[in-house]
């Protein structure tokens, strides 16, 4: 299993005078998005095993534990995407550094 930090973070940004702002940068949303992309070319099939991966993202609170196979789809959105700007460093880095947990079942 994997644990995935789903919090917003804070991005520094210019405004049209020139000023640094932080910003709060959506994850959950930004990552479902990019899940989407249409330069991953998505198949009929791997569309709908993505919604699926993105509802369980968009019902999590904070975090979420994936099954390695859920956290593939999404580390291959990460790896199959083009395109990222300095703003997306920690959503990258959450995903291609996501910790592995291990998991102990319940003994009831």
């Amino acid at each position: 299993m994997r644990k995935l930090n789903l919090e917003k973070y804070t991005i520094s940004v210019r405004d049209e005078k020139g000023n640094i702002r932080s910003l709060p940068y959506d994850f959950k949303t930004s990552l479902i998005e990019l899940m989407f992309h249409p330069n991953l070319r998505l198949s009929g099939k791997a569309l709908l095993e993505t919604n699926i991966m993105a509802e369980k993202i968009m019902k999590a609170d904070k975090e979420i534990l994936l099954e390695e196979a859920d956290y593939q789809k999404i580390k291959s959105a990460i790896d199959g995407f083009q395109g990222f700007s300095k703003n997306e460093v920690e959503l990258v880095k959450r995903v291609l550094e996501c910790p592995e947990i291990k998991v102990k079942e319940d003994s009831k």
